[in-house]
Formats: structure tokens, sequence, C-alpha cells
């Protein structure tokens, strides 16, 4: 007895080692030089963050990785006077040998100079990440502003309505977000009548989502800006697993007195998602930046 309980504790023990050894910690310094003379401060730093966590998950798991970052900048303007402000934003993207779980603290711009027409950007960042090499579900997607569109856009126009085009060769589970400028993420899908936590999919299935023309019981939406330019992330979340989406709330109305999708913070959300990629290695999280302008 005493022997089995000992095999028991020391399978337990082994289990519990690798898992934790699944999920590493990684950092890394890197210095980007622009070869760009048109590129703007915030798209080098964007691309100098984006290049430091794919030297973070090529040093800790090897080449053929893949990392997303980008910067939402928000203008300010008061008066006669102008401020700007930039939102970090960790897309990511899942790789053949590496895939980036969640900021451990937000990248740090260590330096950036302009010098001969260009900018020259030194970065730090820090994360937990995963040595992945198993292939993931092929969904496919697109994000549009037409229900006849099939090709998938980033750029909408104030007032224009959005649509997902969806399907998954396996049956799963979809969640859908929206992070804005101000840190709220709203909840696209599931509807709020679904009470299962997450959007059933059948396999081989061409979705429609967000047309009451494809569904009576869908939510339309329409992106709309305050300023004369902002941009938002839109997280498309699949697994073939179950799904249950994060513990969001109401958020009553919008600025024109429109009704809103429920929400929660985006460190909420993001704490939740990176809680499901972690116990589940077969998620897929697509991210895609929008741009919403004023006509």
């Amino acid at each position: 007895m005493k022997r089995r309980i000992s095999l028991a504790l020391f399978a337990l023990c082994l289990a519990m080692i690798c898992f934790s050894n699944d999920i590493v910690r990684v950092s890394t310094t890197y210095e980007y030089v622009s070869n760009n003379p048109n590129e703007t401060p915030d798209q080098a730093k964007q691309t100098a963050i984006s290049r430091a966590k794919m030297k973070a998950l090529e040093e800790a798991f090897g080449l053929d990785v893949s990392s997303v970052n980008t910067v939402l900048q928000r203008n300010k303007t008061d008066g006669k006077q102008a401020s700007s402000s930039s939102d970090m934003f960790s897309l990511r993207e899942t790789s053949v040998h590496g895939e980036w779980i969640a900021d451990t603290c937000e990248p740090e711009i260590l330096t950036i100079n302009y010098q001969n027409g260009f900018w020259m950007v030194k970065v730090r960042v820090e994360g937990k990440a995963r040595n992945h090499a198993k292939e993931k579900t092929d969904i496919r997607y697109a994000l549009i502003n037409n229900t006849h569109d099939r090709q998938n856009r980033d750029q909408y126009l104030d007032g224009d309505d959005v649509f997902l085009r969806f399907s998954s060769p396996v049956n799963g589970s979809l969640c859908v977000y929206l992070v804005d400028e101000e840190h709220n993420a709203f909840c696209l899908l599931p509807y709020p009548s679904v009470k299962t936590g997450s959007q059933p999919i059948e396999a081989n299935k061409d979705y429609l989502f967000f047309s009451q023309e494809e569904d009576r019981t869908a939510e339309e939406y329409t992106l709309n800006s305050q300023h004369s330019s902002e941009q938002n992330v839109v997280y498309i979340v699949y697994t073939p697993n179950i799904l249950t989406k994060a513990n969001d709330r109401q958020s009553g109305t919008n600025w024109r007195d429109e009704p809103m999708p429920r929400q929660l913070a985006y460190k909420d959300f993001i704490a939740w998602l990176a809680k499901n990629q972690t116990k589940d290695e077969d998620m897929v999280v697509k991210t895609e930046v929008i741009t919403i302008r004023k006509p």
C-alpha cells in the first residue's frame, strides 16, 4: 500500500513538473533600426516590440516562430492643447515552435532616437510562452461590412455595420470580443440569448454572424468613433473543446445613447484569455486591428 501511494505521488509530481515546464517565462532586449523613411514613431515601436517577442521565442524554442503586436495610438485635442498616448495590445498568433501566451509586464521602450531620417528603438519584453508544435484547427474567417463580401476588411467608416464570416473543419466553440481604445472588451459573440457560454460551431458549415438576414436572433453591430480616427482590436477565440466566455456585464448605452454589448475591463479579458490559452493547447486565437474613421 505504501509503495502504491509513493508511486502515485511520484506520478502526480512528474505530471505537475511536465505541466509547469510547458509554460515558461521568456524575456529579451532588442534594438530595431528602421529602414523606412516614412515610418512613424508609433509604427517603429510596434515593429520593435513585435520583433522582440519573435526574438524571445526564437531564443527559447528555435526558429519559425510568430508573434504579432500592435500599438494603438490615441490622439486627443482639448482646446489648444493636443496630447497623444499609446495603448499596447499584445496580439498572439499560434506558431510552429512557440506561442506568446501573455505579457508578465508591459513591454518597455528603453530608448527611441531619430537619426539620419530613421527611427532607432530599443525595447525589452517579458512574458509567458509555450513550446507548441501541435497543429491547430484551420479556421477560416473574414470581418466585413457588407454581407456579400468575403475578403477580410480592416478599414471602416463611422456608422458602418460589421459582420463575421466563419467556418471550421471540426465542431467547436467560438467567442468574439472587440477591445476599444478605452480598454473596454465587448462580447460580440455569443449573443446574449445564448446560454451555453460560447457560440456552438458545426463542422464544415459557413456562418455569417451579426446579420439578422441570416439569423433573426442575431445581434447587429455598428462601428462608431468618437474621434477622427481610432483603432479597435477584434479577438476571435476558437477551440474544438468546451469554452465559456468571460464573466462580463451589461454595459448600458454608448455616447449616442445606443445599446452596447456586454463588456468587461481589458485587463480582466486578457486574464481570462491567458488562463484559457494556458489550459487549452487546442485553442486558436486570431486578432484583427480595425481602423474606424470619420467620413
